[in-house]
């Protein structure tokens, strides 16, 4: 499992890493299959767009990719509070994954595969 963290118009701190890489590992041990080419990147950049008298704004962006499947998927929350953007990102995503595993099960019991019947004739009788 490969994980990357940007900053951008951030300061990097040691702190915001450690909180980032716990919500990584708790995301990847509850919901994700072990996946050795699993690629997290969290994006992390103050809103540009917000004016000098008010307040900025927060925007975190997770991606997800893995190996065995060829789906990306992809979250992204603004808010006031770094640490509260990071938290409502990472519940929306474990809300997306949740939901494809769902639908990846109904659609394993939709499509079952049938048993297989021998169909060879019955064997006669051995005369004695």
């Amino acid at each position: 499992m490969r994980t990357e963290i940007f900053f951008k118009d951030i300061r990097r701190s040691e702190y915001a890493e450690d909180f980032i890489n716990n919500k990584v590992d708790a995301l990847a041990d509850k919901l994700i299959q072990p996946d050795s080419d699993l690629h997290i990147s969290v994006r992390l950049e103050r809103a540009r767009q917000r004016t000098t008298n008010r307040r900025g704004l927060f925007q975190c962006e997770v991606v997800v990719k893995s190996g065995m499947s060829e789906r990306t998927y992809k979250t992204v929350r603004q808010d006031r509070n770094l640490f509260r953007a990071v938290v409502s990102c990472f519940d929306a995503l474990k809300v997306v994954l949740a939901k494809n595993h769902d639908r990846m099960r109904h659609d394993r019991r939709r499509h079952r595969v049938p048993e297989y019947v021998n169909y060879s004739p019955p064997m006669a009788p051995i005369p004695t």
